[in-house]
């Protein structure tokens, strides 16, 4: 495994310490900046659900059979140039600083960075529908971590795509539901149907909602690696469908 990976724990620090400030560092000699997606987390979500949070959000989270401890949500590294980046090994492991981050602001996401050539046509290219936030593994897997990404050097992931996903908390798609008149069950659900069907959206990106937008220039690489224990993801049909994403299940 390729151990220059290690340079995110710093990042991680900087960034939990001043989740509004912007964290610096170098990988195989290609300089990226890294900020956090979403500060202010729970206050965000606390703010907007303020009429089913009788209390504070622990105790809805104990009610609902959750965790949460996401103070900052979403972290974003962007190269400077391209980068080939070595994220897991020939068994899938994914590398323990890439897992830390994502167990700190449940979701990790690298721009204008690419697999190494070996890894680049593994796993499978999906698209999910629209707005159905889900888990892509089962509690009886093993490897709970997904890692979702753009080929700049395909033929069709080398464009941008229309189609986004949006990553939220569990906890969140808990609230939701009981905004909407669904009560959910206890506990992490593998799937909530059509959430957010009648709502405007803008209203819950970059507050309540990560949005990444594959959208980035022609040619541009891009990775999203979430944790299935810990964030709920669904595709979000922006402009249209779009081209299926690439996806890998690691452990």
């Amino acid at each position: 495994m390729d151990t220059k990976l290690h340079i995110l724990k710093q990042t991680v620090t900087n960034l939990l310490a001043a989740p509004k400030s912007m964290a610096t560092g170098h990988y195989s000699g290609v300089n990226y900046h890294a900020t956090t997606a979403i500060s202010d987390f729970e206050r965000k979500i606390t703010d907007h659900y303020a009429d089913f949070i009788p209390g504070d959000l622990a105790s809805v989270c104990r009610q609902a059979g959750m965790t949460f401890d996401f103070p900052s949500f979403g972290l974003i590294v962007e190269f400077e140039k391209p980068v080939e980046i070595t994220l897991y090994d020939d068994e899938h492991v994914l590398d323990e600083n890439a897992k830390e981050a994502i167990t700190r602001f449940g979701t990790l996401i690298f721009r204008n960075a690419y697999l190494a050539g070996k890894f680049r046509n593994q796993g499978q290219r999906n698209i999910f529908p629209d707005l159905h936030f889900h888990l892509d593994r089962g509690s009886n897997q093993d490897n709970q971590y997904s890692l979702f990404c753009r080929d700049p050097f395909d033929a069709v992931q080398k464009h941008p795509r229309q189609s986004s996903t949006l990553i939220t908390a569990n906890i969140i798609a808990y609230l939701q539901s009981l905004k909407e008149g669904r009560p959910p069950k206890q506990g992490q659900q593998s799937l909530y149907e059509d959430l957010f069907k009648n709502e405007d959206l803008s209203t819950h990106i970059g507050s309540t909602i990560l949005e990444q937008a594959w959208t980035a220039p022609e040619g541009t690489g891009e990775i999203c690696l979430i944790d299935n224990r810990l964030v709920l993801h669904a595709s979000y049909y922006r402009t249209g469908q779009g081209y299926p994403i690439g996806v890998r299940y690691l452990f």
